[in-house]
């Protein structure tokens, strides 16, 4: 069997992957980067597409050139979207929530293409067609075994970093009790219900459609969601997803009776120049961020590390800002000859602290626990109720969130007269009763203030390992709290 050492793996050719690896490799660290796809395959993932601008340094670190990625024809299709549109066609609702910046659209193959190319360049080894079956710890994680092109090879390392996307295969192999830590492990592995399912598919229309500069979206049954995102005026990606604690869906069909049934689709067929990658599904983490992304000799980055958005299940960002921090946390550790879990402590302090990325996504979460404890069809009647300012704010990733102080939600007689204006065929269709929709109301308006409580205990996370365990037990208290505002059983509670 073959054995390679290295200071840093790489489990994952995605975003978060890239950035991590590459940030490493920048600081001189040796780093094999380790993608069970083949070359041409790499990197390549099922997602909406939808990035912020890569020309802003605010939105993506590190030694990537995202500049270059801009630049480039082929990964930035389409930069003219300007809005996000909420559509609930049954109750005849149409939102419109615009962009304060703009949003893009990115061909996401090409762009996960140059990511690796980039990561490549920067000195970091690329090791394909290799598949972990196993990870090697003795008090921390020291490697990996594979599987190379059919051959069994075994990777040493000082530090390896996880990210094999959600409900990575590592969580499962690493035996996180066994390693040495100062206490209890802080690293606590993911539900399944912590996820959703998503699919989607490439297809080009006949006809323009009409909203080629906005990224729509709907609701589904069993809180699904099914979005349609421009790639040009004739080429869409159409998919949809559901969480992982509803009752499965078969997503393809789900997906085709949809499409099947809306005028601008018909006569569309998927797209043929995209050779076999324009079907694509995928796990998506919809949930709070890992109270603790780090493990003796281990860290975890991107989905494995659930940093992407708990309600919209976007994931570009919080997979580049984790997969840096990995990245600069591991060269540190090394550094300091330290890669214990305190000597990792900085990846934690850096994304919940100093950038604050996985605090403000943490503390969203309550929004997506909310949301799971209401009827569908209440959820339904309640958007279309909500002005778009806090539609926005609920869904969005700018800190507007924490001025949600609308006159919708002050007082329960505001709430009274809104309803009261509302039109009575919507609770028709919906067979929502204006109590249930009442009661929708002060479940928002009680999970807003549970949010700030969560923000304020998410800004005082530990800076170094020690204050972990006092930390979680105040974060515990609030999560307990919140249940019980909610009326949640032990059984229907997320974590």
């Amino acid at each position: 069997m073959v054995c390679n050492q290295y200071d840093v793996i790489v489990v994952g050719g995605g975003i978060a992957g890239c950035f991590a690896a590459a940030t490493a490799a920048d600081e001189g660290i040796d780093v094999v980067q380790l993608e069970r796809k083949p070359r041409e395959r790499g990197g390549f993932i099922a997602c909406g597409d939808a990035i912020k601008s890569p020309r802003d340094p605010s939105n993506y670190p590190g030694p990537i050139d995202m500049d270059a990625i801009a630049d480039d024809e082929s990964v930035l299709v389409d930069n003219s979207i300007d809005r996000i549109e909420y559509w609930d066609e049954e109750l005849g609702v149409r939102k419109v929530l615009p962009y304060e910046n703009g949003s893009n659209v990115v061909d996401r193959y090409e762009f996960g293409q140059r990511l690796l190319e980039q990561a490549a360049d920067l000195g970091v080894d690329q090791h394909y067609d290799t598949v972990v079956n196993d990870v090697v710890q003795d008090g921390r994680v020291t490697g990996v075994e594979a599987v190379r092109d059919g051959e069994p090879v075994t990777y040493e390392c000082d530090v390896l970093i996880d990210a094999a996307g959600a409900q990575s295969i590592l969580q499962d192999m690493v035996d996180f009790e066994s390693l040495d830590t100062p206490g209890s492990p802080t690293f606590e592995i993911p539900h399944y219900t912590h996820f959703g399912s998503a699919y989607r598919e490439i297809i080009e229309t006949e006809e323009p459609v009409a909203y080629h500069d906005a990224i729509v979206g709907k609701p589904l049954e069993e809180l699904g969601y099914i979005w349609y995102f421009p790639r040009t005026p004739t080429q869409i990606n159409v998919g949809l997803g559901f969480q992982m604690n509803k009752e499965p869906i078969p997503l393809n069909d789900r997906l085709r009776r949809d499409v099947e049934d809306r005028p601008e689709y018909q006569g569309a067929a998927v797209a043929e120049k995209f050779d076999g990658k324009n079907k694509l599904g995928s796990a998506i983490a919809l949930r709070r961020p890992l109270d603790s992304m780090v493990a003796p000799g281990y860290l975890a980055v991107g989905g494995a590390a659930g940093t992407t958005h708990p309600i919209t299940g976007k994931g570009i960002r919080g997979a580049a800002y984790s997969g840096y921090s990995a990245g600069r946390a591991a060269v540190q550790a090394i550094e300091d000859g330290d890669v214990s879990e305190h000597g990792l402590w900085e990846h934690n302090r850096w994304l919940y602290r100093e950038h604050g990325e996985a605090a403000k996504l943490a503390s969203w979460d309550a929004y997506n626990v909310a949301a799971s404890s209401i009827d569908v069809n209440v959820l339904r009647a309640l958007t279309a109720l909500l002005p778009e300012k806090e539609l926005r704010e609920i869904v969005g990733t700018s800190t507007e969130v924490d001025d949600l102080k609308s006159k919708l939600l002050v007082g329960a007689g505001v709430v009274r007269n809104f309803v009261a204006e509302y039109r009575e065929d919507t609770f028709d269709t919906l067979d929502v009763s204006k109590t249930e929709l009442y009661e929708a109301i002060r479940t928002l308006k009680k999970t807003r203030d549970h949010v700030a409580a969560y923000e304020r205990q998410y800004e005082a996370y530990p800076t170094d390992r020690s204050g972990f365990e006092s930390w979680l037990s105040e974060r515990d208290r609030i999560d307990r709290e919140f249940y019980d505002d909610l009326g949640l059983s032990s059984d229907e509670q997320k974590y």
